[in-house]
């Protein structure tokens, strides 16, 4: 029934309805009640005990209604999106025949070719990993003025190869976020690794800036709150070249990200083909959506519908997207920005048969998005063994 739907307001006025009516119950009516024994008082625990959860399932009612997790009982009950339809809008990329084996980089520091000397994260690492290691720094912004947290994955072979050059993916939490998704809830270190074991890509270089600090909706743009895009397309990529072994062609560098952190994944690659040249776009959009109060003044609102910008720039991108076919909010951003996308432009769509906006259905498709980077990029592209 339409009344009980997971996202109405009409069940969560039930449930805190209910939650509301029995707290009365326990605190007004059950103490006034006389007899002796220990019923009247197991009965309060009992009703005390169920305020308490219907307040935790009106709690989660009320924050899946903001965030969409689950759009039906269907979607909570079920473990995925189901079968998954494809298409391919633009140019479509060549499979890539002849990998890049050494990839073309600038001659590296004694810091890069040693990580243990790093000022920035040298004491966290581990001279003895062969499986891969995360890192933690403050990443200063000369040009942006901005100083934020970040966190890398230095993929299992870096200690051991000191002149090797990786390809990099830039990654983007959501909003709200935390860099504990791509590190624990996603493991994404884990799911690189598989995709090396399995022959699909080759080791990668992971670099997540913080780009929602606080509360901060800034949606990766320069505004009157920041200049965060300057931030990350100048501060946080110098700083790459500088401190981590990374090539210097723009084949190697790809962006991801996820829900809000998708927009920014396909903003950066956008707007910036010269430095990234692939993006993978996890339930994000198209254009800024900023949270409530949070609408901040850009210079040129405009330049950041990337509708518009593919329609009149077409930049030589390859962007890979995800959705849950319940997610409506991506789902209708894919749609509305499709069909200004041509080649040399190429956009991948991927679309499931159901599910909402939630981390394990985003998770389940880091496999296919690493696949189709090391399908499409030759900097990216298995090794030959």
């Amino acid at each position: 029934m339409a009344f009980f739907e997971l996202t109405g307001w009409p069940l969560f006025v039930v449930v805190a309805g209910a939650a509301l009516a029995l707290l009365a119950v326990t605190v007004v009516v059950l103490p006034r009640r006389r007899g002796p024994g220990l019923g009247k008082y197991l009965l309060q625990l009992v009703c005390v005990v169920l305020v308490v959860l219907l307040t935790l399932v009106g709690v989660f009612l009320k924050m899946n209604m903001d965030n969409q997790w689950y759009s039906s009982w269907g979607d909570l009950l079920s473990n995925g999106g189901g079968p998954v339809t494809t298409a391919t809008v633009g140019a479509v990329p060549a499979a890539v025949t002849t990998p890049a084996k050494d990839l073309p980089h600038q001659p590296f520091t004694a810091a890069q070719t040693n990580p243990a000397s790093s000022s920035f994260f040298g004491s966290q690492v581990d001279a003895a990993s062969t499986s891969g290691q995360w890192v933690h720094f403050t990443l200063p912004g000369r040009e942006s003025g901005i100083t934020q947290d970040a966190t890398a994955w230095l993929p299992p072979s870096y200690m051991a190869q000191p002149q090797r050059a990786y390809p990099v993916i830039t990654a983007f939490t959501g909003f709200p976020g935390d860099v504990r998704t791509y590190t624990k809830a996603m493991d994404i270190g884990h799911h690189i690794r598989s995709a090396v074991s399995g022959g699909t890509m080759r080791e990668a270089i992971v670099v997540i800036p913080d780009v929602y600090p606080g509360n901060n909706d800034t949606e990766c743009v320069d505004s009157d709150h920041g200049r965060w895009e300057t931030y990350v397309s100048k501060d946080v990529v110098s700083w790459i070249h500088e401190n981590l072994r990374v090539s210097s062609d723009r084949a190697a560098w790809s962006t991801l990200g996820y829900s809000a952190g998708g927009w920014c994944s396909a903003m950066f690659a956008v707007r910036h083909p010269q430095i990234w040249s692939s993006s993978v776009n996890l339930a994000g959009y198209f254009a800024p959506m900023y949270s409530p109060g949070q609408q901040w003044k850009t210079a040129d609102p405009a330049a950041y519908g990337l509708a518009s910008v593919v329609r009149c720039d077409s930049p030589e991108v390859r962007l890979w997207f995800f959705s849950g076919g319940e997610d409506t909010v991506s789902v209708n951003a894919v749609h509305g920005f499709a069909p200004a996308v041509s080649a040399p432009t190429s956009l991948e769509t991927n679309i499931s048969q159901s599910g909402a906006h939630r981390v394990a259905l985003w998770e389940a498709q880091l496999d296919s998005s690493l696949a189709w980077l090391g399908r499409t990029s030759p900097a990216f592209a298995p090794l030959p063994a």
